[in-house]
Parts: C-alpha cells; sequence; structure tokens
C-alpha cells in the first residue's frame, strides 16, 4: 500500500463517520463513474480513438465518422455508427482545486473511490489488471496554519495486489478499501467534513449481457459535453 503526495478537495453526500464500505445497489451517478476503459475493452474494440481525448463530443464524431467512412469492415459494415453517450465525473485540474476547494462540491460523491473488481465481484484489479487504485481528485483538510485557512494534498495510488497470496491475487474489496482508510485517517474528515470510502466498480458486463458490436461507440463527458476517456467501439 503506497500514499502519494497531498492536494485538495470539496463536499458532496452520504459517508458517515463510521465510514460503511458501500456496495450494492449502486447510485446512477457511481455506475456513469464506471466509465474508464479496461484493457480488456480495448482488445475486443477493433478502433480506440485517442485523439478525441479533451475534444466536444461532435468533433470527436467527425473524428469518428470519417474513420468509419475509410474503414467500415472495422465498424461491422454498419451504415452509420450509433453513439451511446454516458456521462461521468467531471475532470477538474489541480491547480483550480487548490484555488477553489468549493469546485468538489459540484461532484456527486466525490469523496468515493471505485475499486474496480473482477469478473466474479470478489478480488480488486484496477483498471489495469494490476490491483492499483487511484483517486482522481484533491483531498483538502482544515488548517488553521494555513492563510487559506485550508491545506490540499493528492492521495493515492494505492497497490491492491495481495502478493502474499496463494495464488497471488487482488485483496478483497473489504480489504482494499479498509487499507486505503486506515491510510488516510490522519486526513478525516475532509474540510466539509466527509470522509473517503468505496464503491464497488466491477468491469462491465457487455459480453455477457450485452454483445460486442463494433457499429456502436461508446462517448465518456463531462459536464462541457467534452470527451474525458479515450472512445472505443464494442
Amino acid at each position: 500500500m503506497k500514499i502519494a503526495a497531498v492536494l485538495t478537495a470539496a463536499a458532496a453526500t452520504t459517508t458517515v463517520a463510521s465510514g460503511n464500505l458501500l456496495r450494492d445497489p449502486k447510485t446512477i451517478v457511481q455506475k456513469q463513474n464506471d466509465g474508464a476503459l479496461t484493457e480488456g475493452q480495448r482488445r475486443l474494440a477493433t478502433q480506440v480513438f485517442d485523439s478525441c481525448l479533451n475534444l466536444h463530443m461532435n468533433k470527436c464524431k467527425q473524428i469518428i465518422d470519417a474513420a468509419h467512412a475509410a474503414n467500415p469492415a472495422a465498424f461491422g459494415n454498419v451504415a452509420s455508427i450509433l453513439y451511446i453517450t454516458l456521462k461521468v465525473r467531471p475532470v477538474l485540474l489541480t491547480a483550480d482545486i487548490l484555488a477553489n476547494p468549493d469546485l468538489l462540491l459540484d461532484v456527486p460523491d466525490y469523496q468515493l473511490i471505485g475499486l474496480r473488481t473482477d469478473s466474479d465481484n470478489t478480488h480488486v484489479v484496477g483498471i489495469k489488471g494490476d490491483g492499483i487504485v487511484t483517486y482522481p481528485y484533491s483531498w483538502c483538510v482544515a488548517d488553521a496554519a494555513e492563510a487559506t485557512g485550508y491545506r490540499c494534498q493528492e492521495i493515492g495510488p494505492w497497490d491492491c495486489y495481495d502478493e502474499l497470496a496463494t495464488p497471488p491475487t487482488g485483496q478483497t474489496f473489504v480489504q482494499c478499501c479498509n487499507d486505503i482508510k486506515a491510510e488516510t485517517g490522519h486526513l478525516m474528515p475532509d474540510m466539509h467534513g466527509n470522509y473517503l470510502d468505496c464503491y464497488n466498480s466491477p468491469p462491465p458486463l457487455e459480453n455477457l449481457e450485452d454483445p460486442l458490436d463494433l457499429g456502436r461507440v461508446y462517448l465518456h463527458i463531462d459536464a462541457n459535453n467534452r470527451v474525458v476517456h479515450p472512445p472505443y467501439n464494442g
């Protein structure tokens, strides 16, 4: 387990001091936050559009439509692309949060860390399959010694891979979350009275519940309709 440097954050909803672990049912917002592209999805997709990052979704669609026109076979020879647009938590720059921690008050469940579990929903594997868990925002605590009245820091990443297990595997959801909270306990609560907690983020189940469709492209966008993850088809 490792903790990095120190940054900022702000408030939102419901975690109490006891820090009850959040599992099912996930809120709509939490489900939307599960949009990060896994390595498995990259292998299944025939097209991943890294060039779309930070572009407005309409500009991104132009790029994808051009790729479709140039190589329709890569999209299953469909006549037109079916776009699935999903809103995700906004990307906030560290400098902006440091200047105004209240920006995170507009982010639902900002104090929750998504723990990507395996297909059996038992062990934490991380987005890249290496057990690494990250937190996207800064974490801010009240500090009377600072002129601003608060101090902000980066937290994470954390290594939730259990090398002592036989065979080596990811920690359970509870183990990983408890370790994260133990290492960050001295930073709780934040300046808005919230406690860090976790929600379960199992891998997308499109292969089981939603067959692969190469003519379909997923667009994950923020509140300003800008693309925050590389779009992919599948």
